[in-house]
């Protein structure tokens, strides 16, 4: 699965983008809200997990950027340090949210929770 991770605290970063590619994943790490829209536009992500605290864009202004089919093709799971607003929850219905510490396993659950099945290919059928 290729995963977008947004965060800006090299720690954390580390940790779940290694974690997380322990488990098969493709990871790639982005450290603010502009260099994750950047990075969007040069592949599309499985699922995106996005910090809500950025240095530059907030994790909201990320998602009020996104062009809308990226909205749709992209599942969005955030993370927050603080509880989030419902208000907000409720305006950009992430896909998942998660509030910080969490444990690594409630990540992986979610982000399986939140993407599609692969297609499976079943083959042609042979009469």
């Amino acid at each position: 699965m290729n995963i977008l991770l947004v965060e800006d605290e090299p720690p954390i970063a580390d940790v779940l983008s290694r974690n997380l590619r322990a488990r098969g994943n493709v990871v790639r790490v982005e450290g603010t809200g502009r260099d994750s829209l950047l990075a969007l536009t040069e592949a599309v992500p499985d699922v995106m997990v996005l910090d809500i605290n950025l240095p530059d864009l907030t994790g909201w202004e990320v998602l009020r950027r996104l062009a809308p089919a990226d909205r749709e093709r992209v599942p969005v799971i955030v993370l927050s340090a603080s509880p989030l607003a419902p208000s907000r929850v409720q305006e950009f219905q992430p896909a998942g949210v998660l509030v910080k510490p969490f444990p690594m396993d409630a990540l992986v659950r979610l982000i399986e929770e939140v993407t599609p099945e692969p297609a499976v290919d079943r083959g042609a059928s042979h009469a």
